[in-house]
């Protein structure tokens, strides 16, 4: 039996995303896994896991949309921007307790599009090689700034220095820096003191496994009790379906149109259906004189 599909895993502290993969191909006995979105060691939460055929979307789930509840300890700055890093106090500043009026005055400043530079000690690569390599080695680092998306911020309790957020946002953004930031613009300093994962697209937290529980199943017979199937792990981008005769021409690489218009221009991409409603892929839209086309960018084999 070949399994397809994704696993929605609960990634236990400690371990890395790399750790969470390696043990998933010894459990389903199997090497084509792969992982959508990497957790540090330090943060717990929804690590989603592709198995098979799915290896080939997971960078599409990991582009989708995020939760996270993050624990930010404020009044002191880390090495790290987490728990990991080593804690900063400076002598020369005089940290005064905030009030919770004052945090969630600044907090809209982080909503929406903003600008953001990544922790040193992460796996943003520079020459082909994560920047925590460097940064161990001694080597000085240049972390560009890049344009990030918050959705939303609130506050879930606050009693000085513990600020636990929810925090909903894009691809890319790291809440490291993101309460580090807040510290910054509070004059307090600040660090994360832990993360957990809710959501990642569809999965969420409520509905993810144990690695304890995975691997005390029997596979491949167990597999349907715990996948997802690759097409409801793309519920995030919206379904277009084929008929006969356009469904031929996509399982040929060719792109297609679609018998309706795509129902938001700023939808880049849509998952693809047969008629029968099997999952065939994923199609980037590409407007063409009024009318969508859809340009292939995975095809899967015919089901």
């Amino acid at each position: 039996m070949e399994l397809h599909g994704f696993l929605n895993l609960d990634k236990p502290l400690g371990w890395t995303s790399h750790d969470i993969v390696g043990r998933c191909r010894r459990i389903l006995h199997t090497k084509r896994v792969g992982h959508a979105g990497t957790l540090d060691p330090a943060a717990t939460g929804v690590l989603v896991v592709g198995v098979g055929r799915a290896t080939r979307l997971l960078d599409y789930v990991q582009d989708g949309s995020k939760e996270y509840v993050a624990h930010v300890v404020l009044g002191v700055d880390s090495t790290t921007a987490d728990i990991d890093g080593r804690l900063v106090e400076d002598p020369a500043q005089s940290v005064t307790a905030v009030s919770a009026a004052a945090v969630e005055q600044i907090l809209p400043e982080f909503v929406g599009q903003i600008q953001q530079i990544p922790p040193k000690y992460s796996a943003v690569k520079q020459d082909g090689e994560p920047l925590h390599r460097k940064v161990r080695r001694g080597e000085p680092v240049d972390v560009p700034v890049r344009t990030v998306h918050v959705s939303s911020i609130s506050v879930l309790s606050f009693e000085w220095p513990d600020l636990v957020l929810h925090v909903e946002c894009g691809s890319g953004v790291y809440i490291r820096s993101l309460a580090q930031d807040i510290g910054a613009r509070l004059g307090t300093g600040g660090y994360l003191h832990h993360l957990i994962r809710t959501r990642v697209g569809p999965f969420t937290l409520t509905a993810s496994h144990s690695l304890t529980t995975l691997a005390s199943a029997a596979f491949p017979a167990a597999w349907t009790q715990y996948a997802t199937s690759i097409d409801a792990g793309m519920t995030s981008y919206p379904a277009l379906l084929t008929d006969d005769s356009t469904s031929e021409a996509w399982y040929h690489g060719r792109s297609i149109r679609g018998s309706q218009d795509s129902p938001d221009r700023d939808i880049s991409h849509v998952r693809v259906l047969t008629s029968s409603g099997a999952f065939a892929g994923l199609a980037k839209v590409e407007g063409d004189s009024g009318r969508n086309v859809y340009r292939p960018k995975i095809v899967l084999p015919r089901q």
